[in-house]
């Protein structure tokens, strides 16, 4: 009787861990994929002519293209639940108050929610606080930033966070 709640005590926490590990994995590849959007995002900015880039400021957030919709659904994820916002800067390196480089910052955000009704602060024990294993009220936001460099030159290097 003791080798059976052994049993029954290891099995049910092979299971939380489990539940625990799948939630991880659609995290990453979640994140995976909003780096495969942003990475899309820039490649499509270096197609611009230096004159064609936007002003700098922060350009409101917009949903994602359409080409990436099969991908987020995939993930779980609605479409209407993440958003691509980019800010641009301009850097003057030779001081002589001609923009020479355009920092370019896109940022994929994406909301991922429990089962039932979101709040503003996550409900219920430790392990609620941590998987979406059963019916849960927890929400969180995640976001993937990423920094290009535009020169008017040609130099574009790339900044990943």
């Amino acid at each position: 009787m003791m080798a059976s709640v052994i049993l029954v005590v290891g099995f049910m926490g092979m299971i939380t861990a489990l539940t625990i590990s799948s939630e991880m994995l659609a995290t990453a590849r979640r994140q995976t994929l909003a780096a495969q959007i942003i990475i899309g995002e820039i490649d499509k900015l270096r197609l611009q002519t230096w004159a064609n880039l936007p002003a700098a400021g922060t350009i409101p957030p917009s949903p994602v293209s359409a080409e990436f919709m099969d991908a987020i659904t995939a993930c779980g994820l609605a479409s209407s639940n993440i958003s691509v916002s980019r800010t641009i800067t301009d850097l003057d390196v030779s001081g002589d108050n001609v923009t020479d480089f355009k920092v370019v910052t896109f940022t994929v955000q994406w909301n991922k929610s429990g089962t039932s009704t979101t709040t503003a602060t996550p409900e219920g024990s430790w392990l609620d606080k941590l998987a979406f294993y059963h019916p849960s009220s927890v929400s969180r936001t995640y976001t993937r930033s990423m920094s290009t460099m535009m020169g008017r030159f040609g130099l574009n290097p790339s900044i990943q966070r």
